[in-house]
Protein backbone atom coordinates (compact mmCIF):
# COMPACT_ATOMS: atom_id res chain seq x y z
CA UNK A 1 0.00 0.00 0.00
CA UNK A 2 1.35 3.39 -0.91
CA UNK A 3 1.80 6.08 1.69
CA UNK A 4 -0.83 8.20 -0.06
CA UNK A 5 -3.42 5.41 0.09
CA UNK A 6 -2.64 4.77 3.75
CA UNK A 7 -2.98 8.47 4.56
CA UNK A 8 -6.28 8.65 2.66
CA UNK A 9 -7.61 5.60 4.53
CA UNK A 10 -6.63 7.12 7.86
CA UNK A 11 -8.32 10.40 6.94
CA UNK A 12 -11.52 8.54 6.01
CA UNK A 13 -11.43 6.58 9.28
CA UNK A 14 -11.11 9.78 11.31
CA UNK A 15 -13.86 11.53 9.32
CA UNK A 16 -16.16 8.54 9.74
CA UNK A 17 -15.40 8.38 13.47
CA UNK A 18 -16.40 12.02 13.84
CA UNK A 19 -19.61 11.46 11.83
CA UNK A 20 -20.52 8.38 13.86
CA UNK A 21 -20.03 10.23 17.16
CA UNK A 22 -22.24 13.05 15.89
CA UNK A 23 -24.98 10.65 14.82
CA UNK A 24 -24.89 8.84 18.16
CA UNK A 25 -25.28 12.18 19.97
CA UNK A 26 -28.05 13.32 17.60
CA UNK A 27 -29.96 10.11 18.32
CA UNK A 28 -30.04 11.16 21.98
CA UNK A 29 -27.44 8.90 23.53
CA UNK A 30 -25.39 10.53 26.26
CA UNK A 31 -22.29 8.53 25.32
CA UNK A 32 -20.99 5.93 22.91
CA UNK A 33 -21.02 3.50 25.82
CA UNK A 34 -24.74 4.06 26.36
CA UNK A 35 -25.34 3.49 22.64
CA UNK A 36 -23.29 0.29 22.76
CA UNK A 37 -25.14 -1.01 25.83
CA UNK A 38 -28.60 -0.28 24.48
CA UNK A 39 -28.23 -1.04 20.80
CA UNK A 40 -25.28 -3.10 19.69
CA UNK A 41 -23.62 -4.89 22.59
CA UNK A 42 -24.45 -8.31 21.18
CA UNK A 43 -23.46 -7.52 17.59
CA UNK A 44 -20.38 -5.32 17.97
CA UNK A 45 -17.76 -5.62 20.67
CA UNK A 46 -17.14 -2.59 22.81
CA UNK A 47 -13.46 -2.56 21.85
CA UNK A 48 -14.35 -2.64 18.14
CA UNK A 49 -16.78 0.26 18.56
CA UNK A 50 -14.14 2.16 20.54
CA UNK A 51 -11.55 1.56 17.81
CA UNK A 52 -13.98 2.75 15.14
CA UNK A 53 -14.90 5.85 17.15
CA UNK A 54 -11.23 6.69 17.58
CA UNK A 55 -10.42 6.24 13.90
CA UNK A 56 -8.02 3.36 14.56
CA UNK A 57 -9.63 0.75 12.31
CA UNK A 58 -11.23 0.50 8.90
CA UNK A 59 -14.57 -1.17 9.73
CA UNK A 60 -15.83 -4.07 7.66
CA UNK A 61 -18.97 -3.52 5.62
CA UNK A 62 -20.84 -5.98 7.84
CA UNK A 63 -19.93 -3.88 10.88
CA UNK A 64 -21.06 -0.71 9.14
CA UNK A 65 -24.35 -2.41 8.32
CA UNK A 66 -24.83 -3.42 11.97
CA UNK A 67 -24.10 0.14 13.08
CA UNK A 68 -26.60 1.53 10.58
CA UNK A 69 -29.31 -0.87 11.75
CA UNK A 70 -28.55 -0.07 15.40
CA UNK A 71 -28.95 3.62 14.61
CA UNK A 72 -32.18 3.12 12.67
CA UNK A 73 -30.56 4.12 9.39
CA UNK A 74 -29.69 2.60 6.08
CA UNK A 75 -26.06 1.99 5.26
CA UNK A 76 -26.28 4.67 2.61
CA UNK A 77 -27.57 7.22 5.15
CA UNK A 78 -24.74 6.32 7.54
CA UNK A 79 -22.13 6.87 4.86
CA UNK A 80 -23.83 9.80 3.14
CA UNK A 81 -21.69 12.75 4.11
CA UNK A 82 -19.69 15.21 2.03
CA UNK A 83 -16.79 14.80 4.49
CA UNK A 84 -16.39 11.06 3.88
Amino acid sequence: MTKLMKRTDEQWQKAFAKRLRTIIEEKGYTSAYEFWLQECGEDISRSNLDNILNGRVDPKISTLQKLAISLGMTLQELLDSPNL
